[in-house]
This record gives structure tokens, sequence and C-alpha cells, in this order.
């Protein structure tokens, strides 16, 4: 179920069907929810490209370097990237022979590799592999796919955001919260910011799957008050509001109210960050409130 709103006629009632808005204090603004992040470890792939050499030779061709340099261009090779050089003859020729011919080809597209930029620690491995034994090992001119080097990257990829938020709620311990900080209210109002939809849909598929679970919501503002013209408001109403406007998008979806508790706790929980004073580096970091962050929704899981 995808979740799409829009109000017709706020007189009436929320007809929730395109693009979710609520009004408060003057304001009409956008309904939406729930965040990411959360812990489980990224995941490694492979590329592995190859580079070919002639028979009995270690120097790379200008065909080779050629190849190397349009990966550079392209970013598939860049500083910073971790790779495994394995070097490879072909059947002709001895054990020692090869194993000494594979780890110079190696060892020659590392030392390339280091004039684009490539350090040590970027390389993982260098090492030379020795013959390849192919089937039909004949032939005086050995096999010219095995005469090469392999070029291994290590690419990095991250869990997707609605896995890490489903891992996030259910690894949550008890009397932990998860903050939402995606999920960012405008300075005075109840509105959250239509960035916030794919989060809603997240908190939405989390409980209509996980259908045991109940949930505390709980409401934080920042200590910013309301921009100027707007009328004054009670800061534990306005957390609690923006807990029940969650709250309430849920329940317009499907998911049980029984399921969901709401609190509002004001801006007693600020977040802070850490800013260095410039004018003395040796001075710890001095605190500003992140408004953006403080105004948000914590999700407390009280049964799974």
């Amino acid at each position: 179920m995808e979740i799409r709103f829009h109000i017709n006629n706020l007189a009436s009632g929320i007809n929730f069907d395109n693009l979710l808005f609520l009004s408060f204090m003057k304001r009409v603004f956008c309904l939406l929810l729930i965040v990411t992040t959360a812990l489980p470890a990224v995941a490694q792939s492979l590329d592995t490209l190859h580079i070919y050499f002639p028979l009995d030779k270690n120097e790379l061709t200008p065909e080779s370097t050629r190849y190397i340099d349009s990966l550079i261009r392209k970013k598939v090779l860049a500083p910073g990237k971790k790779i495994t050089l394995l070097g490879y003859g072909d059947f002709l020729g001895g054990d020692a022979y090869n194993e000494n011919l594979s780890y110079s080809r190696a060892n020659n597209v590392q030392y390339y590799l280091s004039f684009a930029g490539f350090k040590k620690e970027d390389i993982k491995l260098c090492v030379g592999k020795g013959k390849i034994n192919s089937k039909n090992a004949n032939g005086k001119t050995g096999s010219a796919k095995d005469r090469k080097v392999e070029i291994i990257i290590y690419k990095i990829i991250d869990t997707p955001i609605e896995q890490k938020f489903n891992y996030a709620l259910i690894n949550l311990k008890e009397d932990e919260t998860y903050p939402l900080y995606d999920i960012h209210f405008f300075q005075g109002s109840l509105g959250i910011t239509p960035q916030s939809k794919p989060y809603v849909q997240m908190l939405f598929n989390f409980l209509n799957t996980h259908k045991t679970y109940e949930i505390q919501l709980e409401g934080h503002i920042c200590c910013i008050g309301p921009s100027p013209g707007d009328e004054p408001y009670d800061e534990t109403t306005l957390s609690m509001k923006r807990a029940e406007l969650v709250r309430d998008t849920m329940i317009h979806y499907g998911i049980d109210s029984a399921r969901m508790k709401c609190v509002g706790l004001g801006n007693h929980n600020l977040i802070y960050d850490e800013v260095p004073d410039s004018n003395d580096p040796d001075l710890p970091p001095w605190k500003v409130e992140n408004s953006e962050m403080s105004r948000r929704v914590e999700i407390r899981i009280l049964k799974r």
C-alpha cells in the first residue's frame, strides 16, 4: 500500500488521497512522517578488471595504459578505492618462471597506478599467482587470455534505507528511543516538510508488517519560539500534537490506534551540536542548539 494524500475541503475535513496537509496556528502544512538510519554492517561487492600482456612480457602495453587511463577518467578506478592486484602467467614455462613473471606483471600495474595517485594503503594485496593450467594446455603460443593481471575493486554497498529503518526498530532496546531526525517540522508549527514523505511510508510499512508491535510516539520542539506574526503556542501542546499527527496518519491507513500512544515532551530534550571555538582551538567545543533536529518525534517500543 502506498501512502498518498491531499486536502479537498478543510471545512469538511481532510481527504488523504494525494498529499496530506493539516492546519495549525494560521498555517496549513504538509503532513507526513518517518525516518531512517541504523546499524547493519555495509556489504562489499567485487568488480574485476583484466589487463593483458604479450607472451613472456611484464611491461604494460600502450593499449593497456590507455585502458587504465580510461578507467581512471571514468572513476571506475580512483585513489581511495581499495583494490587487489593478482598477476598470472599461462601454461608455458616452469612454475618458478611464471611465479616471478606473474608477480612482476602485478607489480608493474601497481607502479603505474602509483603515478595516478594510488597509495600503498589503497592496494590490499599485490601478488603473483603463477601459471594457469588451462584445459587445452598445448601450442607454442600459450594462452593469451591467461597472461594477465586482475584488478579486483572492492565496492561498498550501503544497506537500503528502509532495511536500516526496520533494523533499528527491531533492535531497539527496552527504554531506548529511536529519533526520527529525517522527519523535519516547520518552526513553531505542526506541519512536517514534504521531504519527509518516504519516512511516513516506511513507518506504515513497518507497523503493517510487524503487527504485534506497540509503540509510543514522543514529540519534541526546539527552544525557538513562533515566527514573527504567529500566535503564541504552548510548547507541551505543540510537541504532543506532533506525535499525534504521526499517530493519526497511521490510523487513517489502517493501523490500530490501540498500538500507538503519544507523549509531548516540550523542549526539555534539545539536540545540540558541538561547535569548536575558532578563536582558540585548544578550548573544548561549545554547544549550540540544532533547532531542526530538536523539532522531532521519537519512537519507543512498548511491546514486540
